[in-house]
């Protein structure tokens, strides 16, 4: 099990099998970032791209609330597949997802607007607390 801190990269795929069970595919990528003493700034490190697959439940919720550019945190199973392209032995790593969520330290918030434009009888009445 492992949890990965990323940005999703592409567009949600998203099918219902014959079985009826639904999926939903996308890819992440994660880029380590560190603190360069030397040069006493912040910098890139290596990129982590994953495909990551989401089922039932999980992939409908990922479908209605997830899209491309979106920072996320995904928690699940790494597989690594291998396979050969050009006569380069060669690996490739995705994530079934068991956990999916937005990360909202990277999100920018809707700050106070309202959520609903308020109609001209509710400003006399009292708010009521949620």
């Amino acid at each position: 099990m492992i949890t990965v801190v990323g940005t999703v990269v592409s567009e949600i795929t998203y099918k219902h099998g014959e079985d009826g069970r639904t999926n939903a595919f996308f890819r992440i990528n994660s880029t380590e970032r560190r603190y360069n003493t030397a040069l006493g700034d912040w910098e890139d490190g290596e990129t982590l791209w994953l495909g990551v697959s989401c089922w039932r439940k999980l992939a409908d919720s990922v479908k209605t609330t997830l899209s491309k550019g979106d920072p996320v945190i995904v928690q699940g199973k790494l597989r690594i597949r291998q396979y050969e392209k050009d006569d380069v032995k060669r690996q490739a790593f995705s994530l079934d997802a068991l956990h999916v969520g937005l990360d909202l330290s990277r999100v920018q918030s809707l700050g106070s607007a309202p959520l609903v434009e308020p109609r001209a009888g509710d400003l006399a009445e009292e708010p009521v607390p949620f």
